[in-house]
């Protein structure tokens, strides 16, 4: 799973968007340094994203598409547009979803479960290919400024992201928090 975390840092807030507007999300560090930043934008019937690192190199690319079912299938590419991983994420009425990462070479490489607290936010638990607990991920605010904390294990507080922009925190695919070094 460690070979497709950071391309699997999209975003915490990744939706639709209208046309003309961007999601922007800044990622640091626990100790508060700029990691990375993820742009999202409205793509066909879902998103497109272009992640960088602190130096403004592009890492990484991902694009979701929603389907009619419900179900959102995302496709994450290197810096060199090579196929890196996947992911593909099932919501259910009951406001919370499941989401299964897949490698490149399509084996389970994690999953996570979302569980949203009305329109303000989520919470994520996040485990790896064997099952077992890989940290969790919280988010707080609605469209136009979306705050999100990610831990370890433990608990410990190891990044955290600010998003500005259209970004409202559903259809909610999660990042892993281990993309925060």
């Amino acid at each position: 799973m460690k070979a497709i975390l950071p391309l699997l840092a999209t975003s915490l807030f990744l939706s639709v968007v209208s046309p003309a507007q961007t999601c922007r999300e800044v990622v640091r560090d626990s100790s508060g340094r700029v990691v990375q930043t993820v742009e999202t934008r409205k793509s066909g019937s879902g998103t497109a994203s272009i992640t960088r690192d602190a130096s403004g190199r592009v890492v990484g690319t991902s694009t979701s598409q929603s389907s009619k079912g419900g179900s959102t299938s995302t496709t994450y590419r290197d810096a060199s547009g090579r196929v890196a991983g996947s992911a593909t994420t099932n919501g259910s009425s009951a406001g919370s979803s499941k989401t299964t990462y897949l490698d490149g070479s399509g084996r389970v490489a994690g999953s996570a479960t979302t569980r949203t607290n009305g329109t303000s936010g989520s919470r994520t638990g996040f485990r790896d290919a064997s099952g077992r607990s890989a940290g969790s991920q919280a988010t707080n605010g609605s469209s136009g400024s979306v705050t999100g904390t990610s831990r370890d294990t433990s608990g410990r507080v190891i990044g955290s992201s600010t998003g500005s922009g259209k970004c409202p925190s559903v259809p909610h695919v999660p990042s892993p928090p281990t993309v925060v070094k």
